[in-house]
Formats: structure tokens, C-alpha cells, sequence
């Protein structure tokens, strides 16, 4: 039996789904890992190793799942680690690495150490990809001090990094704007199968849906700006993710949900006649891929990936950020009527859930792997 390639994927894996006896981590998690990991268990070539810190733990846990071994390290706090350089987690990290032996690195995300981490390997098949980017975040909003102070390890890894994929043309701009010499490719971060299978049932009454944080970057106040006129009074403003008490005086109309489980996300989006997105700066936000599978119509920020999923006027619309007026014209035009709001999620929406889709991000990420093992060759 031919010896298998080992590939040591370093990143924030929610490790309590594939080990039910690990804590689960409050806060949000990349969704898109869990996608990824329930893909590779039918891939017979890999030799998938993750790795990953966690608090909660005392000492490491090393366990398979799903035909592929999992590496999870107790972390220290990252206000700690952000001022050590994250000497302790990087260098429990780095003995993992070498232990393993892996023909391949991939890390993932700059908002954390993982990034460093590759850095620290100087392995030569260094690939990293890029969740958010903190330094193209500050330069459009206030982030908080910890992101601030974060952001000075971005370049160290971007500069670096060997190997790179963005999730969007918006984050490749963002990437080469830190590193010109960069590279990046595009490598779309696949949706969750529930998405694929919900079937829409529009409410009887118009309404909106916004999926996420209620943090400055997100822009939730134009949302509330337009949809507290009166010209939007009769249509619902769904904010899925920000707490209630987050808000004082808020129009009727408006109803903040709180944090949502991901089954009650593809409910709501099944209800909705559109998704708002209107983000100052987004790598490729999730909730605007979801909702385009789910053949939702989405008005978007043009400082945002996941733009291209958006065909102005037949699937939606891109605006900027802060035009209120042309969100309160874009949300009349597609709540008009229902058929009006079908029509429109329904356009090339075939053609975005077969890019999307588990299968497709699976196969593109083993084409990129092999490409880079075969570089050498290409030189």
C-alpha cells in the first residue's frame, strides 16, 4: 500500500465535534472547518492531522476521528499569548509539528498564533489561508485594542507565507496591499449541507434578515437608520447574533434575536424575502454565501467578499455601506411582492450551491495541496 501524504492543518478547530468528551469553546467558531473535516473522511490519499488550542484542558489530547488525527493543545489566554508573541503555544505547536512530520503545512487565519506558527516551521510547503485581515478592518473602522495590537503579526505571516488562498477577489486586493509580492488563490469556503437542503417558505409579512456580530466593523447602525423610516415600517428587520439588550428604542419593526443555533439560522433564512449585509470591511462573510444557496436575494456592502456571489438587479444588489437611501429603494424593489423576492433568489442559484458546496471546496483544497507538493517540478 503506497505510503499516504501527511498534511498538518493548524487552525481553531472546534475540537468538541469530533471528540464529544472535549469542552465546547463559547463564542464563535469557523464553521467552515467542520465542513471540511466531515469532506476528508472520504479522501484516501491524506493523512490529515489537526491541530489546535484549547482551553478548558491540562494536557494535550491526541485521539481519530473520521479517518484523521486530531492534535488538541492546551492554550494559554490569548491577552497572555498576545503579549508573549505566543511563545508558549507556538513552541508546544512547533514539537507537535515534528513529531508528525507532515509533507505539508497549512495554517489558517492571522487573528491568532496559527499563522506564526507556520512561520516558526520554515517548511517549504507553507500554505496559509486567510480568514479576516485586521490591518484592511482598521483602516475602514475602530477595532478593539486586541485587534489593534494583533494586527502587527499580519504582515509577519502574509509576507511569508509561501503559499496563500483568499476566500474572495475583495481579500486577495486586501492581501496584495500588505504583501504586492503575493499570490494569493481564490479558494471559497464551502456551506454547511443544511442550507443545501432547506426549501424557502417566505413569511406572510415582508422581512429582512441580518446574520452576525453587532460589532462596529458590521455597520448594524445603517441597518436600524433605514429600516427605523417609514418607508420601511411595514418589513421586518430580523438581527440574528446581537443580544436584545444591545439596543434601546428600537422601532417595532425591528426584533434583535440574540446568539442562533445554526438549524435556527437556516429556518430564519428560509422565511426571510432577503438578507442585509452591509459590513465595512468582510473577507467573504458566511452569512451572505448561505443565504444565496438557500436562493435568497441579498443586498451586500461593496467592502465586502462574497460580492461575486451577487448579480447587480437579478440576485441583489452591492451598495456602499452607508447609503441609507439606497437601502431603503433596494429592500422595497425586492419585498414588492413574494414572487418578486423568489424570483430573484432563485437566479443563478444553481450555479452558486455547485460552487459552494462541500464537494467543491474538498476537491479544490486537494488540487491546491497536490499543486504545491508538485512544485518543485513546475520550477
Amino acid at each position: 500500500m503506497p505510503q499516504k501524504t501527511k498534511i498538518a492543518i493548524i487552525c481553531d478547530f472546534p475540537a468538541w465535534i469530533a471528540n464529544s468528551e472535549l469542552p465546547q469553546a463559547k463564542g464563535h467558531y469557523a464553521i467552515w472547518l467542520t465542513t471540511l473535516y466531515n469532506s476528508f473522511e472520504r479522501i484516501s490519499n491524506f493523512e490529515i492531522h489537526w491541530i489546535t488550542l484549547q482551553k478548558g484542558i491540562t494536557s494535550t489530547s491526541r485521539f481519530k476521528s473520521k479517518n484523521q488525527y486530531f492534535h488538541i493543545i492546551p492554550a494559554v489566554r490569548k491577552t497572555i499569548g498576545l503579549y508573549t508573541m505566543y511563545l508558549s503555544d507556538r513552541r508546544k505547536i512547533k514539537n507537535e509539528i515534528k513529531q508528525i512530520h507532515p509533507q505539508l503545512i497549512h495554517t489558517w487565519g492571522t487573528e491568532y498564533c496559527y499563522g506564526l506558527c507556520g512561520k516558526d516551521s520554515n517548511h517549504k510547503y507553507w500554505l496559509h489561508s486567510v480568514q479576516g485581515l485586521l490591518k484592511a478592518y482598521m483602516q475602514r473602522c475602530r477595532l478593539s485594542r486586541f485587534q489593534r495590537h494583533h494586527s502587527f503579526y499580519e504582515p509577519r505571516v502574509l509576507q511569508r507565507a509561501p503559499f496563500l488562498t483568499t476566500e474572495s477577489p475583495w481579500a486577495a486586493e486586501r492581501v496584495k496591499e500588505i504583501s504586492p509580492r503575493a499570490n494569493p488563490v481564490i479558494w471559497e469556503y464551502a456551506v454547511e449541507d443544511i442550507f443545501f437542503s432547506m426549501e424557502r417558505h417566505l413569511s406572510d409579512e415582508p422581512s429582512c434578515l441580518y446574520c452576525g456580530s453587532n460589532s462596529a466593523i458590521k455597520n448594524i447602525d445603517t441597518l436600524i437608520t433605514a429600516f427605523s423610516s417609514s418607508k420601511l415600517s411595514h418589513i421586518k428587520l430580523y438581527l440574528a447574533g446581537p443580544h436584545p439588550d444591545s439596543f434601546k428604542n428600537l422601532p417595532p419593526n425591528i426584533i434583535p434575536l440574540g446568539r442562533q443555533s445554526r438549524d435556527s439560522i437556516a429556518n430564519l433564512m428560509s422565511q426571510s424575502w432577503c438578507l442585509v449585509h452591509l459590513s465595512f470591511a468582510d473577507t467573504g462573510p458566511t452569512a451572505v454565501k448561505e443565504a444565496r444557496v438557500m436562493r435568497l436575494p441579498v443586498i451586500i456592502s461593496d467592502e465586502c467578499g462574497s460580492q461575486q456571489h451577487i448579480i447587480q438587479g437579478k440576485s441583489g444588489f452591492v451598495i456602499k455601506p452607508t447609503d441609507v437611501n439606497s437601502l431603503i429603494n433596494h429592500v422595497l424593489y425586492i419585498t414588492q411582492s413574494k414572487e418578486k423576492a423568489l424570483e430573484m433568489g432563485y437566479f443563478d442559484a444553481e450555479q452558486i450551491r455547485q460552487k459552494l458546496s462541500p464537494h467543491t471546496m474538498v476537491t479544490q483544497l486537494i488540487n491546491i495541496y497536490t499543486s504545491i507538493l508538485k512544485s518543485d517540478s513546475n520550477e
